[in-house]
């Protein structure tokens, strides 16, 4: 009777197992990341190194004025040449963001001249139980055509978890 219990108490805690891990559905997201509006992508941006959002105090808008624009390059030759960054044509926006390894972005800029303003959407698809225990510090640089440092930078973020 003894061992019929244990095994009756194996089998059942195996089979809860099973069923559990079974019943686990890993998250997978499909898609790719896209850049829409008036973002420019024949434009790479090269920073002077990683985290510099974190010395720009909030303002995530990089122009000639800016205490950062020094450390910026540009290439638009896919990186074989860089040069200084060319402010008199383009800006340079970021919204830093911490994120599951599985993910997917969609960013846009349009420029509204007329209200002087600039709003940079960025929507997020990622798995809502991560498959991965680190997380990615992305600081979402992207080129736009020349935006005078008057404008006002808004933010639009959405996050889509699956």
């Amino acid at each position: 009777m003894r061992k019929f219990k244990f095994y009756s108490t194996s089998l059942l805690i195996l089979s809860v197992l099973f069923i559990s891990l079974a019943s686990c559905k890993k998250c997978k997201i499909e898609g790719e990341n896209v850049d829409a509006g008036e973002i420019i992508t024949d434009v790479a941006i090269y920073p002077d190194h990683g985290y510099i959002t974190q010395d720009m105090s909030g303002d995530y808008h990089v122009h000639a004025g800016s205490l950062i624009a020094d450390k910026f390059d540009m290439s638009t030759d896919n990186g074989f040449t860089r040069s200084a960054f060319n402010y008199t044509n383009y800006s340079i926006l970021a919204y830093p963001m911490t994120l599951n390894c599985n993910h997917f972005l969609s960013r846009e800029v349009n420029i509204d001249h007329d209200n002087s303003t600039a709003t940079y959407k960025i929507t997020v698809t990622q798995c809502k139980d991560a498959d991965c225990s680190q997380q990615r510090y992305i600081e979402n640089f992207v080129v736009v055509p020349a935006i005078p440092d008057t404008y006002t930078i808004l933010h639009d973020i959405q996050t889509i978890e699956q």
